[in-house]
């Protein structure tokens, strides 16, 4: 695919790497044949006016946004923003202030789009981003995963007296906030998330007149083709040009911290082979766009952070480029990173962790050995030993035999000194390329829990040998 675009994805959902941290990674980016930028800012924008309370107290500053963009530019990476129009509105709808605009009561994830004020809201975030992007060229809506449609009583009526479907009112939606974007800004094309799209009849598809104002961008993560069978067909008879997404991180678990790369490089080929099959039936794929998932929404933990991943985007990034993965792929990115060997391409087959040196190496190298720490901590904590002779009723009891405790006080005692140890490593590390508030969810999701139960094993297990 190397006539079409390769756009890297940034989710800053709520932990944005510091500005300096671009400065190092971009050129890197472009070395490895990225084309452009998807950068889905959320709530890390610095939206003013009446939706400023929408931008956390950690967005970037519009000085922020002005230095990444000059960092593209300077790096020739195209830039596309990305604004949420109607599902994963979480950021805004938590909000009291945007509470009457959700499609649930008490859920804040989709916008009502029989509120007229929803549009109003979506168009208002939209104009801002624009504002702070001078001379873009293409814009994406999000509109993917909107789980609730037609369920308020606002939607039923309107349904009930306009003769509508949950899925009309999808699209007439989104027809709305593209026909805005048309109108205002006429030399900015636009994309949109085509899950939405899949399983939409085709007459309803092409009476919606999206195929004159949006290019559907089609996110397939898996390492083996399980999209409808019909859906080349289906698209190409209505937008004459396409995207496709890939990952290359952030795809494979909500908690997940270590990136697998070579699953990652199997969801390339998948789409290499799928792409060299139906992209004939289009006047034109644009490209494709390497989604790298931060958190899987709003309200989730931070999954594989940007810099533990960058090894896992070189590779996916020269796959899409070459058109295949090879041991010379391999061995270019190892060497562009500064390992001493080959970089390992899927992390949860233990062994050595090869020393390297690029931008966020420190978390890289951190995440690898915690990965492996944590593993042996998950042994201990479920080992049929503490589940047996350390149950919470045989310490009640103090009934034990020390024959038995000493071992998992032995061994508990490493993990726990193994945990204090590396606690201030990663802590230091995240510190250099992010921000304070994610330095701090990072360490008490993942980490100090672990401190706090191995810390209560050790305790018990002492407490028990007193006992004896």
């Amino acid at each position: 695919m190397e006539d079409t675009q390769r756009l890297v994805h940034l989710d800053l959902k709520g932990a944005p790497p510091k500005v300096t941290y671009f400065e190092k990674i971009f050129p890197l980016m472009k070395k490895w044949g990225a084309t452009g930028l998807l950068i889905e800012y959320e709530d890390m924008f610095p939206y003013w006016g009446d939706i400023t309370d929408i931008a956390s107290e950690f967005a970037y500053s519009k000085e922020c946004i002005a230095s990444i963009l000059q960092l593209a530019e300077d790096n020739g990476l195209s830039v596309i923003p990305l604004v949420q129009s109607i599902g994963h509105f979480e950021f805004v709808l938590k909000l009291e202030k945007f509470r009457s605009l959700r499609e649930v009561p008490n859920y804040p994830m989709a916008l009502c789009p029989s509120n007229s004020d929803s549009l109003l809201a979506v168009c208002m975030m939209i104009d801002q981003v624009i504002e702070l992007h001078p001379g873009i060229r293409s814009f994406h809506i999000g509109a993917d995963e909107v789980y609730h449609l037609g369920v308020c009583e606002r939607c039923k009526i309107r349904m009930l007296e306009e003769n509508l479907t949950p899925q009309q009112l999808f699209l007439l939606h989104i027809k709305a906030v593209l026909d805005h974007i048309k109108e205002n800004y006429p030399n900015i094309s636009c994309i949109m998330w085509d899950d939405m799209l899949r399983h939409t009849e085709l007459p309803l598809l092409i009476n919606s007149s999206l195929g004159d104002l949006v290019e559907p961008m089609v996110w397939h993560y898996l390492t083996s083709f399980r999209l409808p069978p019909d859906i080349w067909d289906k698209y190409s008879k209505v937008f004459p040009n396409i995207w496709i997404a890939s990952a290359f991180k952030g795809a494979t678990g909500a908690n997940v911290y270590a990136t697998n790369i070579a699953y990652h490089v199997d969801n390339h080929t998948m789409w290499l082979n799928v792409m060299a099959k139906e992209r004939s039936k289009f006047k034109k794929v644009q490209g494709c766009a390497l989604t790298g998932w931060q958190r899987y929404d709003h309200y989730a933990v931070l999954c594989e952070l940007l810099p533990q991943a960058l090894p896992s985007l070189g590779v996916c990034l020269l796959t899409l480029q070459q058109g295949i993965f090879s041991a010379e792929i391999h061995a270019t990115v190892s060497r562009d990173l500064n390992f001493v060997s080959l970089l390992p391409l899927n992390p949860y087959q233990r062994g050595p962790i090869p020393p390297c040196q690029f931008p966020g190496s420190e978390i890289y190298c951190a995440m690898l050995a915690f990965l492996q720490l944590d593993a042996t901590y998950e042994e201990l904590v479920h080992d049929e030993r503490v589940m047996t002779w350390m149950n919470d009723y045989m310490i009640e009891r103090k009934f034990s035999n020390p024959v038995h405790i000493e071992p998992i006080l032995a061994q508990s005692s490493l993990i726990l000194e193994s945990l204090t140890k590396i606690h201030p490593q990663i802590e230091g590390a995240l510190r250099e390329v992010f921000y304070n508030n994610a330095v701090e969810e990072w360490l008490k999701v993942f980490v100090e829990p672990k401190i706090k139960k191995i810390s209560d094993i050790v305790e018990k297990a002492k407490s028990q040998l007193s006992n004896t």
